[in-house]
């Protein structure tokens, strides 16, 4: 039975996090059938995750602590391999030591996180450690880079453990093909194109009953606002940002539609928790009464199945994004990284996705608006949803291929 840890996640109120993390866990049981396989979880929230996934995982564990991520490969190598010995004496009834030796042990570590080896948020060296542990690693349906030149190197330094390497966009096959030829790439689809989605009568309920937010004959858009952005992106000014996306709204009741604004990501940290943002747009709109934040906690799938009772959505959070993409409903990405240019793109094609995805610096109601004209003037895309999901499939059965083969 093949052992897999799956790490680098901050944890399941991050709603992209868990739409990334219960695809990957829906994948290998596709695979794996029957319980084949014993998949462990290493979380940044470990409490939330272990009564989220329950009986799914065979273990859910704190994420490894980030002591020596500022030392080089080799020395962070040095330490794992210490903690093998260690393992036998100090570590093994220890709480760090568990989670360390569950990692030591396993057949494949997924890095799993959607973008998190990049040097755009600063803290590419941290989530590199797990490069270094000496277990086989999957990088799997990443958008990768683009990296400064020391994360350039640290990252060619740290090739040797990656047992699979798969990216979710071309941008990121061309970048790595770029700048580690040796490194086998191969360009799949973002595994979350294949999460669950909540069935249509539940998502009704969720809105029209729970919500007491009625939805029949009414013409709707789906809205995802970021909090993260705004802490993300010092060249977002907050109330300029705000204000446009309450006065796109408003634009949108005027026209008819009723929009649900959707907090993707409620993570306990304010800063990355998007109710406060939705509330903030909220309060501005001049028809609060004709618009809904959706309140209650939802998992990813009802998240998407929420999206899915809409015509259209704008979307500043990827995975909502990929939600309403994996649907085959017409899409806006509000960009604030590569990682949308490159996904819009492929899905789109250079010219439609280019003309869909809005630069959240320059965002204002007249950009959105637009977009949103393109995306319902170029319709459902089904085909090229399940040409996704085709795509995202190869990820496990890659999974399967090495595992079996190193059997």
């Amino acid at each position: 039975m093949p052992k897999i840890a799956i790490t680098n996640t901050t944890g399941g109120r991050n709603r992209g996090c868990e739409a990334l993390v219960t695809s990957i866990i829906g994948g290998l049981e596709t695979v794996f059938p029957n319980g084949e396989a014993h998949v462990t979880l290493h979380t940044g929230d470990p409490d939330y995750d272990r009564d989220f996934y329950g009986s799914r995982l065979a273990g859910i564990m704190p994420a490894p602590r980030r002591m020596f991520d500022r030392w080089s490969p080799a020395r962070q190598r040095a330490v794992y391999d210490a903690a093998r010995i260690l393992d036998k004496t100090i570590l093994r009834n220890r709480s760090t030591g568990a989670a360390i030796r569950n990692i030591l042990n396993a057949d494949l570590v997924i890095a799993t996180g959607g973008d998190i080896f990049t040097s755009d948020y600063g803290d590419f060296a941290s989530h590199a450690g797990i490069l270094h542990s000496g277990a086989p690693v999957a990088l799997l349906a990443h958008t990768i880079g683009p990296f400064d030149k020391a994360s350039e190197q640290l990252f060619k330094a740290s090739t040797e453990n990656i047992a699979l390497c798969t990216v979710r966009e071309s941008e990121s096959f061309e970048y790595l093909t770029e700048i580690v030829p040796e490194l086998s790439i191969e360009l799949t689809a973002d595994v979350a194109f294949l999460l669950p989605v909540t069935p249509v009568e539940q998502a009704r309920y969720i809105v029209e009953t729970e919500h007491h937010f009625p939805i029949e004959n009414r013409k709707l858009i789906g809205l995802s606002v970021s909090s993260g952005i705004l802490a993300f992106r010092s060249d977002v000014e907050p109330e300029a940002y705000l204000n446009e996306i309450a006065a796109f709204v408003d634009r949108l009741n005027q026209q008819g539609y009723k929009v649900l604004l959707l907090p993707h990501v409620q993570e306990r940290v304010a800063r990355n928790n998007d109710m406060f943002a939705c509330r903030e747009v909220f309060r501005r709109l001049q028809r609060p009464n004709e618009n809904l934040v959706i309140s209650m906690p939802l998992s990813a799938s009802d998240f998407k199945g929420v999206i899915g009772l809409c015509d259209a959505l704008i979307g500043a959070r990827t995975h909502a994004t990929i939600a309403s993409m994996s649907q085959g409903i017409p899409t806006v990405s509000i960009a604030y990284s590569r990682k949308a240019w490159g996904i819009m793109r492929d899905y789109y094609g250079p010219e439609l996705g280019k003309a869909l995805t809005v630069e959240v610096a320059t965002m204002n109601r007249e950009s959105l608006a637009a977009a949103l004209e393109s995306a319902l003037a170029n319709g459902r895309t089904e085909q090229t949803a399940a040409e996704m999901k085709r795509r995202a499939t190869i990820n496990f059965t890659r999974i399967f291929e090495l595992l079996t083969k190193a059997r």
